[in-house]
């Protein structure tokens, strides 16, 4: 196939997805608003720097000739976009060929107050995009449940999350016993995934001495995040790393104890399904995309989002219990095996769009 992929490269399932078919032996072509480009793959950069996710929105409607240009040189088969309002609208616009569009998350949930014109927008939006596209992925049943709601059909819908690399994230020797619980958070210091929430739990913990905690992303928060420390006095229990390749995070977490996060919303976390796959247990937000995969008192901990103390008293609870965090990390890789398998979700994706190759060209015959 020749594969058209439009979607951000500083996001890793984007990488990820150039590679698998890459190395399948497909012809790929990236195309990104994000400079980034992705090693031993074609990329072209459409977008404008420095990159904010925040702004130039206008740019995925006035690039799309760009785009347009870009699809027919390239003459892909099939194009596969991610994040439905801003990629796959793009893509929509822009392309001839069969269209494969991805919701990840925050791009189909409502994120403005009821009654704002934007959720108007994004509706129109996303019917859109879904109308125009032959075959809609998302990641999580939370999201399969909004792309109805929104009127997409059950048929064109394909639920099934992007998955970990079971190899690289596997269980590990913890390190030897100095009386610590070593705790590790790898969400980025974005206002989502609330990390004042986690540093002001930790601040209430009596017994914080004997925990560490590693915060092990990027992200444009992450200074106002590094004086949060300081004002809290939490400098020796603390350590905000900033952003690490996959194979450190992989280690770091195969050396964890607690994972935590405090996200507000997800699709389907990879970075949870990461440390469910470590064996190291998780304490998160009680969310939709949490409560898919997360048994409360069972394979992990859950707190209402935004509240330290809740946060604070599950943190206990987890430091407390190592008979409960050890049989959780069994049953929560094995959880991953079976639903989170990053290869044979890949293989899932690539059958997908050879399915709609198939079905166009049996349409044009």
């Amino acid at each position: 196939m020749r594969v058209l992929i439009v979607s951000h490269t500083n996001l890793s399932w984007t990488a990820t997805y150039a590679r698998y078919f890459a190395g399948r032996g497909d012809m790929v072509q990236v195309v990104s608003f994000h400079p980034d480009r992705v090693p031993g793959v074609p990329c072209e950069f459409v977008g404008v720097e420095p990159f904010d996710k925040y702004a130039n929105k206008q740019l995925y409607l006035t690039r799309a000739p760009r785009v347009a240009a870009i699809s027919r040189r390239f003459r892909p088969d099939v194009v596969l976009a991610t994040y439905l309002i801003s990629n796959g609208l793009s893509a929509a616009l822009a392309c001839d060929a069969p269209l494969v569009v991805s919701a990840r998350g925050g791009d189909v949930r409502d994120l403005y107050a009821r009654g704002d014109w934007r959720n108007v927008a994004r509706r129109i939006v996303i019917r859109f995009v879904c109308d125009r596209a032959e075959a809609v992925h998302c990641v999580s049943g939370e999201l399969r449940e909004r792309l109805l709601e929104l009127g997409v059909s059950a048929a064109r819908i394909f639920e099934w999350p992007m998955g970990v690399d079971l190899r690289r994230f596997a269980p590990g020797l913890r390190p030897a016993p100095d009386g610590h619980i070593r705790m590790i958070c790898t969400r980025k210091h974005e206002p989502i995934y609330d990390i004042p929430t986690i540093l002001n739990a930790v601040a209430r913990l009596d017994d914080r001495d004997r925990v560490r905690l590693t915060i092990a992303g990027g992200g444009h928060l992450l200074e106002a995040h590094r004086r949060r420390v300081a004002d809290l006095g939490l400098h020796d229990v603390v350590d905000l790393t900033g952003e690490r390749p996959n194979e450190e995070i992989a280690r770091m977490l195969a050396s964890s104890d607690i994972y935590i996060s405090a996200s507000h919303s997800d699709g389907t976390s990879s970075s949870l399904l990461e440390a469910m796959a470590c064996g190291v247990f998780p304490v998160v937000s009680r969310i939709p995309a949490n409560t898919a995969w997360v048994r409360e008192g069972r394979d992990g901990l859950m707190f209402t989002p935004g509240r330290a103390d809740e946060l604070a008293g599950a943190l206990r609870r987890a430091i407390r219990d190592s008979e409960m965090r050890r049989t959780a990390g069994v049953e929560n890789r094995r959880k991953v095996e079976r639903d989170g398998d990053l290869s044979r979700n890949l293989a899932r994706t690539a059958e997908l769009l050879e399915r709609v190759v198939a079905a166009t060209r049996r349409g044009a015959a």
